[in-house]
């Protein structure tokens, strides 16, 4: 019994924790009790500890990043980073699209970092994306590495009934290729391609290409293997 309270209880301030940081302008407490689903009294005291360990900041009746998020995040983040910015610009200089290096923290992508395109109209990524009921191009490649049962219970959880085979598909389809597509599932006229960067049997990031729908389809088996090229390349780097 105690130990299954402690897993509530940890998966609970984790969630406030992903919540809070996508939120970008902060989350009071009653916001986060709501998308947690848990009652103010038993979130408040989760939180308190984050704010005290530094992952939170509180101010103005609102909870914000706190400091030791990028302390953490800056123990990785700049080596792969450092490794993949080459790469990135060759892969801007042959498409002329914006190209992002993301990771999945929960439900939420982060982009660790992204070089944009120069035309007009272009895909500008925020620095955190919250979850949504479509996964993009790179929340498919870490849904394909989730156990067949897990994948399961994230479909019925998160997507329609009338999506979940179309979504089974193109899951399967990445686990083959390590590449997965986004034809406008997260934002109209948005489309992108990602390749999964893989060190040993984990994906420590994922490359991706993304622009509007109409400059990216017709590229895209062009833009995948340059974008599986790059991220292979930049795994292998990473493992040395």
């Amino acid at each position: 019994m105690a130990d299954s309270e402690g897993h509530r209880a940890v998966s609970r301030a984790l969630h406030a924790l992903e919540i809070a940081v996508a939120s970008g302008e902060g989350m009071t407490l009653g916001q986060l009790a709501e998308q947690v689903g848990a009652a103010k009294s038993s979130l408040h005291p989760l939180l308190k500890a984050l704010v005290y360990r530094g992952y939170l900041t509180y101010e103005d009746t609102r909870y914000r990043t706190g400091p030791s998020i990028g302390a953490l995040s800056a123990a990785d983040s700049p080596s792969i980073v450092s490794v993949a910015r080459p790469f990135m610009d060759d892969l801007l200089r042959q498409f002329n699209e914006t190209v992002m290096l993301g990771s999945m923290v929960g439900d939420t992508l982060v982009y660790l970092h992204s070089v944009e395109s120069d035309q007009p109209v272009r895909y500008v990524p925020p620095r955190v994306r919250p979850p949504t009921d479509r996964p993009s191009s790179i929340g498919k490649l870490y849904l394909a590495q989730l156990e067949d049962d897990d994948l399961e219970r994230y479909v019925a959880d998160h997507i329609q009934p009338d999506q979940a085979a179309a979504l089974r598909a193109e899951v399967e389809e990445a686990r083959i290729t390590g590449v997965a597509f986004n034809h406008g599932d997260t934002l109209p006229d948005l489309s992108a391609v990602a390749a999964r960067i893989v060190v040993g049997h984990d994906i420590m990031a994922c490359l991706a290409v993304g622009g509007p729908s109409r400059r990216i389809d017709s590229r895209s088996p062009e833009i995948a293997a340059a974008t599986l090229e790059a991220a292979a390349s930049i795994g292998k780097l990473l493992l040395h």
